[in-house]
């Protein structure tokens, strides 16, 4: 995904080793993805993020773009919570790469947000390379020390994390299996991008 702040000149990029770049594409998939010759397909399919068995609360993160999502196309997310609490999502590209796209936004129960949310001035198109990435989204009761500022502060800009799709997902589960079991709930959709 290309996510543009402002303008439109200016680009939130992934950090992919030392070069930087923010790709991903969108559709809800109920089967496999597509593979690359150096990495795994679907952004580390074989960690899973840890679900929430005694959650007290549903949350849930769809497309509003109507899948298969094309290169350059533009892109958006519909979050929803039953709970009044903080929402913290993470994008995690085909190609490993890994992007917090928002950390502690104020979510209202029963309403659902667009994320990016309209005229916030972030933009989302679909980018190449083409492939299946992951979007995750935690609602927590409580403000989240996420992975980008130590402090909980509100992220509401995209950036990239300087890490495996696999060490970023350890990190999250450990993160969760912290926090008391009713005070958080996660929710996970598979999208692609096609050329």
């Amino acid at each position: 995904m290309n996510v543009t702040r402002g303008t439109g000149r200016e680009r939130i990029r992934r950090i992919e080793g030392a070069a930087a770049t923010v790709a991903a594409g969108l559709v809800l998939l109920a089967g496999s993805g597509c593979a690359s010759n150096h990495r795994p397909p679907m952004g580390a399919p074989q960690v899973e993020v840890d679900e929430n068995a005694e959650y007290a609360f549903a949350v849930g993160v769809a497309p509003t773009t109507a899948p298969p999502v094309a290169v350059g196309a533009p892109v958006g997310f519909r979050l929803s919570s039953s709970r009044d609490g903080y929402a913290h999502l993470y994008l995690i590209g085909s190609d490993g790469g890994v992007t917090a796209l928002a950390e502690n936004l104020p979510v209202a129960a029963g309403a659902q947000a667009d994320w990016p949310p309209p005229g916030g001035g972030v933009t989302m198109r679909a980018s190449a390379p083409a492939g299946i990435d992951r979007l995750i989204l935690l609602v927590t009761q409580q403000p989240f020390v996420g992975f980008v500022d130590a402090a909980g502060q509100v992220l509401a800009r995209p950036v990239g994390l300087a890490e495996t799709a696999e060490a970023f997902l350890a990190r999250f589960n450990a993160a969760t299996a912290r926090l008391p079991a009713s005070s958080w709930a996660v929710a996970e959709t598979r999208v692609q991008v096609v050329e």
